[in-house]
């Protein structure tokens, strides 16, 4: 699984959440409705994980299931909505604000990820002192 959070469906109780994003022109996938592809894609999750995470975990699932186009699936769209309000309720940031920031941060996470997944990480690697490594004495 993706994510863990404690407390977010209930209080004390774990939630797992995993992320699917689907290409809704795949060939396979154009006779079929948007609305079909999200919620076989989120059964799909349920069916993967749900069990294990109620009977060994004690936790809730979330499937979080999105397309490359950026739509989102009703279970994440609940999810949002459910982060969003407690966000408000501590904050006391408007809601609209505050789903906008939220759903603003989750597209530049995702951007992140993918950029990182196609050209790999521009983090120089720094190596370790030379002086330590064995070949070097």
């Amino acid at each position: 699984m993706d994510v863990v959070a404690s407390g977010l469906w209930r209080d004390m109780q774990s939630a797992y959440m995993d992320v699917r994003i689907f290409h809704a022109n795949a060939p396979s996938y154009l006779k079929r409705p948007l609305e079909s592809l999200y919620r076989a894609n989120e059964a799909s999750k349920r069916q993967q994980y749900g069990k294990r995470v109620r009977e060994v975990e004690g936790g809730t699932f979330t499937p979080l299931v999105m397309n490359t186009a950026g739509g989102i699936g009703p279970e994440f769209q609940k999810f949002l909505q459910n982060v969003t309000n407690k966000i408000v309720k501590r904050t006391q940031e408007p809601y609209a604000e505050a789903i906008s920031h939220l759903r603003t941060r989750l597209r530049f996470v995702l951007l992140r990820a993918t950029l990182i997944a196609l050209r790999g990480s521009r983090r120089k690697v720094v190596p370790t002192s030379l002086q330590n490594c064995e070949f070097m004495t």
